[in-house]
C-alpha cells in the first residue's frame, strides 16, 4: 500500500526553507572551526541575529494576515539597506 501524499505546496515550501536555513546557519557555525577565525565573537554577533531574523521572517511569512505583511516589510527594509550599502561602499572605497 502506497504512503499517502501530502499535496500542500505551502507546507512543502516551508519545510524546504526551514531545512535550508538550518543547513545554512549550521554550516556557517561549523566554518568557525574549519577556517580558524580569529574574531569568533564578532562572527557570532553577526550569525546569531541573522539566524533569528531568518527564522522569524520565515515564521511570519507562512502565517496569514498581518504577520505576512510584517515579513514583506522586513524583506523590503533588508533590500533597501543592501542597495544603500552598495553605493556607500563604492563611494567610501569599502573603508
Amino acid at each position: 500500500m502506497a504512503a499517502s501524499q501530502n499535496n500542500d505546496p505551502e507546507k512543502s515550501l516551508k519545510n524546504v526553507m526551514t531545512l535550508y536555513g538550518a543547513a545554512l546557519f549550521l554550516g556557517l557555525a561549523i566554518s568557525i572551526f574549519a577556517h580558524h577565525l580569529e574574531d569568533v565573537s564578532g562572527f557570532l554577533t553577526f550569525l546569531v541575529p541573522a539566524a533569528v531574523l531568518y527564522f522569524f521572517v520565515l515564521f511570519a511569512y507562512f502565517k496569514k494576515g498581518m504577520f505576512r505583511k510584517i515579513a514583506y516589510g522586513i524583506m523590503a527594509i533588508i533590500g533597501l539597506i543592501s542597495l544603500f550599502m552598495i553605493f556607500y561602499l563604492e563611494i567610501t572605497g569599502g573603508h
